[in-house]
């Protein structure tokens, strides 16, 4: 029988073959078992047993030439059924390829789950990262347009657990890193329905963005134009705003169909 963590109802072995997973990110997509072995504080002999068991499932990859592990194929599977069962995005994107062939930046739809930014989807201009996807991407909600602007339209006690669980990490000289910044922050985004970021997340990076809110007033996605600093000129941001009001306008028809509405809040 499964051993399971007291007062909570999880199963241990399958929480420690999740973690294993959760190992892996863009900046470490190959780990070798004795780096996944260390990370976690696992006995290797534990380890291997279950790499093992997730490499014959599919979920890890050995590489032949390196002994190493990445991510295995069935997860990109995953992904595209995932996908496949969120209609919002299809439904959404005309709005999107429309408001692409307008500016000609790059368009972002997200949601958030627990606490941090989740990219849905992501326009490009054809000749820039047109074979790029971002869906999938996860990022803190402090440091980016799309973050911001659904940060600021959040019940004040999320917003208080989403800080104590994720802070305010830097990811530029840009980024705000202390609440009181972040709440002056949240009153001007408030008062005039748009967020920006100046280069927060990303270096030479500007965006705008508009959250997509529910009958209650919170917000549930979001919708960006992002581009260069020196394309996204000040001047032109009103009217990018007003462009993505109208079209969050709309998607807040289908709020009950982002993942942010669908998935419970851990706080």
């Amino acid at each position: 029988m499964e051993h399971r963590q007291e007062n909570t109802g999880l199963v241990n072995s399958v929480q420690k073959a999740l973690n294993i997973l959760n190992c892996f990110s863009v900046e470490q997509p190959q780990l070798s078992l004795a780096q996944i072995s260390s990370l976690l504080s696992y006995p290797k002999s534990t380890t291997l047993n279950l790499v093992r068991t997730l490499e014959h499932s599919g979920y890890l990859l050995k590489d032949a030439a390196t002994q190493n592990y990445t991510l295995g194929y069935k997860i990109l599977n995953l992904s595209y059924l995932l996908r496949s069962s969120l209609p919002v995005v299809q439904y959404a994107l005309p709005f999107l390829e429309d408001l692409q062939d307008k500016t000609g930046e790059i368009i972002y739809l997200v949601s958030y789950i627990n606490g941090q930014v989740l990219y849905l989807e992501g326009l490009y201009p054809t000749q820039r990262m047109a074979n790029y996807s971002i869906s999938g991407k996860i990022l803190p909600m402090h440091c980016t347009g799309c973050g911001k602007a659904m940060f600021s339209y959040l019940p004040r006690e999320e917003q208080q657990a989403i800080l104590r669980r994720w802070g305010l990490p830097p990811k530029t000289p840009n980024t705000i890193t202390t609440e009181e910044a972040l709440f002056k922050e949240v009153e001007l985004i408030q008062s005039r329905g748009y967020a920006v970021d100046l280069e927060e997340e990303t270096p030479n990076v500007k965006c705008v963005a508009v959250p997509v809110l529910n009958s209650n007033g919170h917000a549930v996605a979001a919708i960006s134009i992002s581009g260069t600093v020196m394309n996204m000129k000040d001047e032109l941001i009103p009217g990018y705003a007003e462009m993505l009001s109208r079209t969050c306008s709309v998607l807040s028809g289908k709020a009950s169909e982002f993942p942010a509405s669908k998935v419970s809040s851990p706080f």
